[in-house]
């Protein structure tokens, strides 16, 4: 039946249907902080509409129409329709957030179990690393490190935060000219994505490829560590994280590097999409910063830099052979 509404019903607030008539909280009586049952308004299969607090008061009836009143004519069955649209849209959302919600209870229960599981400690890092860093070109010369994970035509930015827009165009050049600039013009950050030629801004739309992923560990459960000791274990932590993520999720590790402060900068091949998004569900429990995640053209640092903070130098603890092989390694 096509009935010609005089209320809008998606501004509605409890809206239902009720045998042939809807029942809403109504609009006149809610500005006034009444009807919080919502059952006040009652619209009829005519269009015609009433409040059941205020029977005949043309006055009452004159501010629902000012509130939520159409001109238009609607049908009454295509409203419910929408109605119905938008609740299970609603529900769906709220499936998700439950999916959620289950996710991230999970992994603060398998944390513990992982960090156990995975323990792996800084002398075994090094030791498993495929290029020892046992001298400066491997711990702490960015060019070293950019040579390593990116091919020489590719177009990388390096340099501080603010160094984007149209005066800082040479901070983008070839992974082969960065190895021709002396090593403390080079950083002391880097982003991991390939960039379009002739950019000058490090925005999201100017990435044309992210070959990589940077996890940054900067404090599990999104409590980040102060303590001397608390940094300790939290570094030690992060390390099994780092191992259970390579090889039980199978993800392929290119770098590990040591901030120079309380945190791990972890780089991983970029794994598929889907992947991705299931991390960033649980990265907080994780002890990962959501915010790096599915992001190459956020900045993270790079070796060689001392840290403001604490006055350490970041350095690498693990990296991939990546271009080079063992017998370049040691040539250089």
């Amino acid at each position: 039946m096509t009935s010609d509404l005089s209320l809008d019903p998606s501004r509605l607030e409890r809206l239902r249907h009720s045998g042939t008539r809807m029942i809403a909280r109504c609009p006149a009586c809610s500005e006034q902080e009444h009807d919080r049952s919502g059952a006040h308004l009652v619209i009829f299969p005519s269009g015609k509409f009433a409040c059941a607090a205020h029977p005949g008061d043309r006055d009452h009836r004159r501010r629902i129409f000012e509130l939520v009143g159409i001109r238009r004519k609607l049908s009454l069955p295509q409203d419910l329709a929408s109605l119905r649209a938008r609740r299970e849209e609603y529900s769906r959302e709220q499936a998700k957030f439950r999916d959620r919600q289950q996710l991230q209870e999970d992994a603060r229960e398998e944390l513990r179990a992982i960090l156990a599981r995975h323990s792996w400690d800084f002398a075994d890092v090094w030791h498993d690393s495929p290029q020892i860093p046992d001298g400066e070109l491997v711990e702490s010369d960015p060019r070293h490190f950019l040579a390593t994970l990116f091919p020489p035509e590719a177009l990388l930015w390096t340099g501080a935060v603010y160094q984007s827009g149209g005066t800082h165009a040479a901070r983008w050049q070839s992974c082969a000219t960065w190895q021709q600039v002396p090593k403390n013009e080079v950083g002391p950050l880097v982003t991991p994505a390939h960039w379009q030629p002739a950019t000058d801004s490090r925005c999201a739309s100017a990435v044309i490829a992210a070959p990589y992923t940077v996890l940054d560990f900067d404090g599990f459960g999104g409590v980040k560590p102060i303590t001397a000791e608390q940094k300790q274990a939290h570094l030690r932590d992060s390390l099994a994280m780092i191992r259970w993520i390579r090889e039980d999720l199978g993800w392929k590790l290119a770098a590990i590097l040591w901030t120079g402060g309380k945190s791990l900068h972890a780089w991983f091949h970029t794994p598929p999409p889907e992947v991705l998004e299931s991390l960033a569900l649980t990265a907080t429990e994780l002890g990962i910063d959501a915010g790096l995640i599915g992001r190459p053209e956020h900045p993270c640092r790079l070796p060689g830099w001392r840290h403001a903070g604490t006055g350490q130098w970041s350095r690498v603890l693990w990296l991939e052979l990546g271009r080079l092989t063992r017998s370049q390694q040691q040539s250089q």
